[in-house]
């Protein structure tokens, strides 16, 4: 299925360009080929060409109230909270993707409810973009009720390829995932990463986190990469940079924005019987990255015509070197940004702060004016 589903589509694309590969009767040959396969197997994988994609247009976001409480997680910076939190217990590390909380409920193996986190208690319905996103699936082999909270994601190669007013890949997602007009947030190419399950799945007695995320990956979801420790009681488990610089390396190649990793533990009745406060629940820690800044000098500001045709300015400053690379410019994203970050009056020679967000994109966090004062309303 999966190799029907990547042939139709590449001979769809080359269609669309202009440039067919194949009679359409090999093309509908196969099409039908797919299509009795899914009504065999009552399984459709996410990108199927035989889904017919209803684009609609709401006029507003209808608040929702969730059927489980989507709370936030508690945060260290220190790894030696962390060792602290886990102990000996079997954990899942993952990664803390940077996008917008996001549960998707489905009845009869059918998408029926997408909701934003909100405050945790009430969200947004986004259904009609759910449905648009590709890497949500509409139909799913499992009948039974489940409920599956994961995270909306623009990754940094899609987030480059758009003009728009957004400062970072986060904020991008976000607003998209918004749009009440489907068909427009069906160009952001946002995906969803499924994080955890709420309810259903449940085939095995005393099943775990890490089983439950496979089983999604076999429904067809987009599951968070994730290493699992299993201790036996040998005592506090090594969390260092291996595994860490791992997760760091699997984002970089997926090009998904993250900030930081997740610490969960592996058994769920366990995590559940550590209970809750207000804020988070006591069953996951979240050990974040920050970014490390280094000052260099503006030299030049550049502007860049994007695909659209709107123009945005380039920074180009002295070159540092980031984490073994040579870095000398980064994007402002637009002219509100710039002066956001720079002030009204950038000029030659204006210290300015950089980092290279997640350990790939180059960022300027801050600048000094005139005075050498930093400029606050960044």
């Amino acid at each position: 299925m999966q190799k029907l589903v990547d042939k139709l589509n590449e001979w769809t694309k080359a269609y669309d360009e202009g440039r067919p590969l194949v009679s359409d009767k090999e093309w509908d040959d196969k099409y039908f080929e797919l299509l009795k396969l899914e009504k065999e197997l009552g399984y459709v994988l996410p990108n199927s060409p035989t889904q017919r994609i209803v684009y609609q247009v709401v006029n507003q976001l209808d608040k929702i109230e969730h059927n489980h409480k989507m709370l936030s997680l508690a945060k260290t910076k220190l790894i030696e909270e962390v060792r602290d939190f886990v102990k000996n217990m079997p954990f899942i590390m993952m990664l803390k993707m940077d996008g917008l909380t996001c549960s998707l409920t489905y009845e009869g193996g059918r998408l029926v409810s997408a909701e934003t986190r909100g405050d945790g208690i009430v969200g947004e319905n986004i259904l009609h973009n759910a449905l648009v996103i590709p890497s949500i699936p509409k139909k799913i082999k499992y009948k039974k009720r489940l409920v599956v909270d994961g995270e909306i994601v623009c990754t940094f190669e899609d987030f480059k390829n758009f003009a728009n007013e957004y400062k970072n890949p986060r904020n991008f997602a976000a607003g998209s995932i918004r749009l009440l007009d489907s068909a427009e947030c069906a160009k952001r190419k946002l995906r969803f990463v499924a994080w955890d399950v709420i309810e259903g799945l449940k085939h095995v007695e005393n099943c775990d986190l890490n089983y439950l995320l496979g089983s999604l990956d076999n429904l067809g979801f987009t599951t968070v990469p994730r290493i699992v420790h299993i201790n036996l009681g040998h005592g506090v488990p090594k969390l260092e940079e291996d595994d860490i610089a791992f997760l760091k390396e699997k984002a970089a190649k997926l090009g998904y924005p993250i900030d930081g990793i997740v610490f969960k533990f592996n058994d769920i009745e366990y995590g559940k019987s550590l209970g809750a406060t207000a804020h988070h629940f006591n069953n996951a820690i979240a050990y974040k990255f920050y970014d490390e800044t280094y000052e260099t000098r503006l030299v030049d500001i550049l502007w860049s015509m994007g695909r659209t045709g709107q123009i945005s300015p380039i920074a180009l400053f002295e070159k540092i070197n980031i984490d073994g690379t040579e870095v000398s410019r980064a994007s402002l994203s637009n002219i509100s940004i710039m002066h956001q970050t720079l002030g009204p009056h950038p000029f030659k020679g204006q210290i300015v702060e950089v980092s290279k967000r997640n350990q790939i994109i180059p960022k300027i966090e801050r600048a000094k004016d005139e005075n050498g004062e930093w400029i606050t309303n960044i």
